[in-house]
């Protein structure tokens, strides 16, 4: 959200906005936005983002006066009135005459807002803001402590985002997509979801394959073309790595499009896995125009933008790609990404083929299926028996499907096992809390599972969340085509056959021509054989970090003053680091400790920022990585 609010409800509903008089304020509500705030008899709506559909067809007529459309669908009998709408939004409502707030997210992001509910005299008040920061400076106003919530630091730690709505700031929340908040000033706020009917895998076989694609295409199309029905765009760009995601983009956006389509694409000199031909060639061939945008170890310095931007600490491809949103600024008003393709085919089938081995098997076993992966990793050190052997782990336990896709998620980070070697007893006793809704995985959905799963629980509390929040940090819009339900609808309706092929060994070892069987059929209508390829945006950290020495020690000083880390550990970690070493060929996320020391570094970063609120000024112009982790 590029917008700007803040609001509260209940007996310290002032403390949100003490020191500006402006905005709306009763004895139990107040409320500052960037937007205008409708008003509309009893209500004051607030709508930030854009709604771009209403999925029933009785009140579609409304969508040209969406305050009228909200406050129809707020006094309805509906207990979800927001999964009618679609589009990238968030919608504050507050019925002056009933003192009662309603706070409605969309489904396909968790950017929106945060929340601190806290209790005076016997009630309690919910603050929520876009901004973290304003809801620190009120705890502080109140005079409640900020103190770290232990919990969802090891949900960062573990997977590298936050799964749970949960921040590291105790009693700070996000909400999640598909989620309602109402809240009067007398009772606690209640959090309702449809987030559990989104899906329904219903399958089905189709007979004529050219019709099938038309129709995709013609969706996908859709779903770029009714965004930007609403979000006028004068120069549209597009992430793209050219792969099959981004290609597709690409090639559907210039379809829609009727100026040339900018594409931007993070490259690594000197990295055997740089994306920067093959996106080149896809850019060219579809009319675009090309800005590479090349990432050096001095791009670290971006790392405190980066935090701030997100409000959280983030990994994955987040700072490439906030460097990406920096220079895009110059450019295009609009970005649009691929991502959400691969989760929606279903990325993780080798996962769901193993299961479909070991799933009655006695743990006996299963932890010899484990052990025989262990060995081929030895015998021959290829990275798809390293993911072989992590999920096969995952197996080896009585109920491996509770919080089955967390445990999935800590390949690249820190397992259980790592954690208790990094951390304190005090930050490893701490449970991981599990979020507010989890897709739960039983033997007979577990393929199912893998997509939905992915999708809510480490799509949208992952790279969803730290690439819309980088680029819109910037003041660029940001959308995703694949995130939209119809186009969703659709991909999760095609057979199994048409989504991921091939042999048991083929899908067991993660072989990439095998797997989206449709969507490269669709790629095949513009693309020849050798341009359908699959692109995996994996960072090189090693390569980054590693020139950064000074960086790497005054870090490890760092993390030993946090207190939160065992020091024996943390000096074998950084060792192991700089002793490692990759081969050209092959992807970076299971071996090295890459991401891992680079986890840590953003965790402290933001720390720093958010936690110790030792607010760095001037931060997107670049800090010296060097300089501030000196600054003790």
């Amino acid at each position: 959200m590029i917008s700007q609010f803040s609001g509260a409800i209940g007996q310290l509903a002032h403390s949100i906005n003490r020191e500006d008089q402006s905005g709306i304020r009763d004895e139990y509500f107040s409320f500052l936005s960037s937007e205008k705030v409708y008003t509309c008899s009893d209500y004051y709506i607030s709508i930030h983002g854009t709604i771009t559909g209403v999925r029933d067809t009785n009140y579609r007529s409304l969508i040209k006066t969406p305050d009228k459309l909200i406050k129809i669908l707020h006094k309805g009998d509906i207990q979800n009135p927001q999964k009618l709408l679609d589009g990238l939004f968030f919608i504050i409502i507050y019925n002056k005459k009933a003192r009662t707030l309603s706070l409605w997210n969309n489904r396909y992001n968790c950017t929106n807002c945060y929340t601190f509910e806290a209790k005076a005299n016997g009630a309690s008040t919910l603050f929520f803001s876009n901004n973290i920061i304003n809801l620190v400076k009120v705890m502080k106003r109140i005079d409640h402590k900020v103190e770290p919530d232990f919990g969802a630091i090891r949900s960062f730690i573990s997977n590298g985002f936050t799964m749970t709505e949960s921040n590291q700031i105790k009693g700070i929340k996000k909400i999640l997509p598909c989620f309602l908040i109402s809240k009067n000033i007398d009772t606690p706020a209640v959090w309702r979801h449809h987030a559990d009917t989104e899906f329904t895998f219903e399958r089905k076989p189709f007979t004529n394959l050219e019709k099938k694609l038309d129709e995709y295409e013609s969706l996908y199309q859709k779903s770029i073309s009714s965004y930007l029905d609403y979000n006028k765009s004068q120069q549209l760009g597009t992430l793209l790595s050219g792969g099959h995601d981004t290609s597709f983009t690409l090639i559907q956006a210039s379809k829609v499009y009727p100026k040339p389509v900018h594409a931007f694409t993070v490259t690594f000199p000197n990295w055997p896995w740089d994306e920067g031909s093959y996106a080149q060639n896809i850019c060219q061939k579809y009319g675009g125009d090309f800005h590479p945008i090349p990432f050096y170890p001095k791009d670290l310095d971006l790392i405190v933008s980066m935090v701030r931007g997100n409000q959280e600490p983030v990994v994955g491809s987040s700072l490439p790609l906030h460097k990406l949103g920096k220079e895009a600024k110059q450019h295009v008003d609009i970005l649009l990404g691929g991502d959400g393709g691969d989760t929606l085919w279903g990325e993780y089938y080798p996962v769901g083929e193993l299961h479909k081995w070991v799933c009655h098997l006695p743990v006996v076993l299963r932890e010899a299926v484990y052990q025989l992966s262990k060995a081929m990793v030895s015998l021959t050190d290829w990275e798809r028996f390293w993911e072989l052997k992590h999920v096969a782990k995952l197996f080896t336990t009585d109920n491996y499907y509770s919080h089955f896709m967390r445990n999935l998620c800590t390949y690249r980070h820190f397992s259980l096992e790592y954690q208790a070697k990094l951390l304190t007893p005090e930050v490893f006793n701490q449970n991981i809390p599990a979020p507010i809704y989890e897709v739960p995985f039983t033997k007979e959905n577990f393929s199912e599972a893998l997509i939905e799963g992915k999708l809510y629980n480490a799509f949208y509390t992952y790279q969803s969340f730290s690439t819309h929040r980088s680029i819109e940090h910037f003041g660029t819009k940001f959308y995703l085509p694949n995130i939209n339900k119809d186009l969703m609808d659709f991909i999760t309706t095609l057979p199994e056959s048409w989504v991921n092929g091939g042999t048991t060994f083929h899908r067991l070892t993660n072989n990439k021509t095998i797997n989206r069987r449709f969507h490269k059929m669709a790629l095949s209508r513009y693309l020849k054989k050798e341009e359908i390829y699959n692109r995996s945006f994996d960072i090189p950290w090693y390569k980054i970090l590693k020139p950064r020495t000074h960086a790497l020690e005054l870090l490890k000083t760092r993390l030993k003053k946090r207190g939160w880390y065992q020091e024996p550990f943390i000096d074998k970690l950084f060792e192991e680091f700089k002793a490692q070493e990759a081969k050209d060929y092959e992807l970076l996320e299971l071996k090295h400790h890459g991401y891992r020391i680079f986890t840590l570094l953003s965790l402290e970063v933001w720390a720093t920022e958010f936690l110790d609120m030792r607010l760095t000024e001037s931060f997107d112009d670049g800090v010296n990585l060097e300089d501030y982790l000196a600054n003790s």
